[in-house]
């Protein structure tokens, strides 16, 4: 019969350690889904709202989530590495209010400018579809 010694189980455990920690750090995990290209517009009574957080929000899974800019234009992001959002029926909520951390480390409170309607209470709903989608809001104050 042959036994391994205490400092083989030790090496032996370590290189499995290490395997399984290094597949699971894999740049493109086996079990994300397909996503697709999103962009779009955030208008208010014709106007761009910047810094507002947009999130799509599918039936199950992971939301995506992007920041408009001084024109209003946002791109979701589903991960720190992949563009867009996941296939499939989205719920949209559209929000300004958020933390933001200053230079001097203080915090200010950025108040909610868009109607509950739109971020809390949503009754967006789009379908992001393969290959690339563009979604214009045209948001009203009621």
């Amino acid at each position: 019969m042959y036994f391994l010694s205490p400092r083989s189980l030790r090496c032996t455990g370590l290189v499995f350690t290490v395997c399984t920690l290094l597949a699971g750090c894999s740049g493109t995990p086996e079990d994300q889904p397909d996503t697709a290209s999103v962009k779009g517009l955030v208008v208010m009574e014709g106007e761009p709202i910047e810094g507002a957080v947009v999130t799509f929000a599918p039936e199950a899974g992971r939301p995506s989530t992007g920041i408009t800019n001084s024109q209003g234009i946002f791109e979701l992001s589903y991960n720190p590495t992949t563009k867009g959002a996941k296939i499939g029926k989205h719920t949209v909520r559209i929000s300004t209010a958020r933390y933001v951390e200053n230079p001097d480390g203080t915090t200010t409170e950025v108040k909610e400018v868009i109607p509950a309607k739109y971020n809390e209470s949503s009754s967006l709903t789009v379908e992001v579809k393969p290959g690339e989608n563009d979604f214009p809001f045209k948001l009203d104050k009621e």
